[in-house]
């Protein structure tokens, strides 16, 4: 047949029959092709293609969702007795480091974004893993990954990056010196609401490592859900570059509120790592958290004002959203922790889409007013 299609099919086969027994073995021993869907799939495969070639690595394992993706990593790279150092702050995430993993034998120490220095001399008396992710979730702060990965790498620690937020387009993380750079995919990646996946990108040996636990473990990306990933990254770089400008304006405005108390993006000079995100970042990224000067049921009042901005989870897609880190991505965490994350009963965050900017300055004007009535 002449010609060959410019999207790729999705392959919905569980199982793939051989010619012989010897053509088995052989992709058994060697992964020299497909046997079983939840080992590998051509459309899975090709997915993660386009993933590891965005972010710069050699190969890249899909799983069902980014949260699949950090937990079977990790599980993949700790024993019992392993030490795990961390500076993270999305809920799902604190749950497995904080109480999973010390359960099963591996303690973890957590570092907020201002202990960079304790978790550089902690470094230093050795650490199986380092965990991070930046920009953080909700609060947009930076993480100086090159310092840290640096220090990581002399005593011979994996670095970890949950690079979600930044997206291979604005943020450049194996340049940066990180080992495992892990993504949701339902998020910048698929780009459209519409898929639940996630990755980790990293070498050949650390893939077949991380491989062997998911297929293990069963966290595999579904073929459907893969090509849609697929699908999105096709405009990923223009969806970004839209989403870093609007974001940027949206900023820049809510600071001029008498009703904001806070404003958090890293692309403000008034950011507490706004240097260091100039100097490590190609885009400040299309994230908005900022805190209301309110309580609670103000707030939510605030929320529940807003129109063409839809009430909801997730982010990084072409619907601008908004929701409060109390009430669902990080009410998993305890009063206490969430007031050592600086996460205000105040605070929303914003996922800035692809509208009309000026359409989503006039929505959240109008809830502004709601407030303050």
């Amino acid at each position: 047949m002449k010609g060959e299609p410019v999207v790729p099919p999705i392959v919905h086969s569980a199982t793939y029959r051989f010619e012989s027994t010897a053509d088995l073995i052989d992709v058994v021993q060697h992964r020299s092709g497909y046997i079983y869907s939840r080992w590998d799939n051509p459309t899975v495969r090709e997915a993660e293609r386009r993933v590891a070639a965005l972010e710069g690595t050699d190969e890249s394992v899909g799983f069902a969702s980014g949260m699949a993706a950090i937990t079977t990593a990790l599980l993949a790279h700790v024993t019992p007795g392993d030490a795990v150092l961390a500076m993270a702050t999305y809920g799902e995430t604190v749950r497995f480091l904080a109480d999973y993993l010390p359960s099963i034998g591996v303690p973890t120490t957590r570092f907020g974004p201002n202990e960079t220095a304790a978790c550089l001399d902690r470094l230093r008396r050795g650490a199986t893993v380092l965990y991070l992710e930046s920009p953080m979730n909700p609060l947009l702060r930076i993480l100086d990954v090159e310092t840290l990965a640096a220090a990581a790498h002399e005593g011979g620690t994996t670095v970890f990056l949950d690079a979600t937020f930044a997206s291979p387009i604005n943020v450049r993380s194996r340049e940066l010196g990180v080992d495992i750079v892990l993504h949701s995919a339902t998020k910048y990646l698929g780009g459209h609401h519409d898929v639940t996946a996630g990755f980790a990108c990293c070498d050949v040996p650390t893939a077949d490592r991380i491989w062997k636990m998911r297929r293990m473990l069963g966290g595999v990306l579904d073929p459907t859900q893969a090509y849609l990933v697929w699908r999105g990254l096709q405009t990923l770089e223009v969806r970004v570059r839209r989403q870093n400008e609007s974001a940027q304006t949206i900023a820049a405005w809510l600071v001029e509120q008498p009703h904001v108390r806070a404003v958090h993006y890293p692309g403000l000079a008034s950011h507490p790592d706004h240097s260091l995100a100039a100097r490590q970042m190609r885009g400040f990224g299309g994230m908005v958290s900022f805190e209301l000067d309110a309580d609670l049921e103000e707030t939510t009042r605030f929320m529940d004002r807003l129109r063409s901005i839809k009430l909801a989870t997730s982010l990084g897609g072409v619907t601008t959203l908004a929701n409060q880190s109390v009430t669902n991505t990080h009410a998993s965490m305890s009063v206490q922790e969430r007031a050592e994350a600086g996460i205000a009963e105040s605070l929303v965050r914003l996922s800035v889409g692809l509208e009309p900017v000026d359409d989503l300055l006039d929505d959240l004007r109008q809830a502004l007013n709601a407030v303050a009535a």
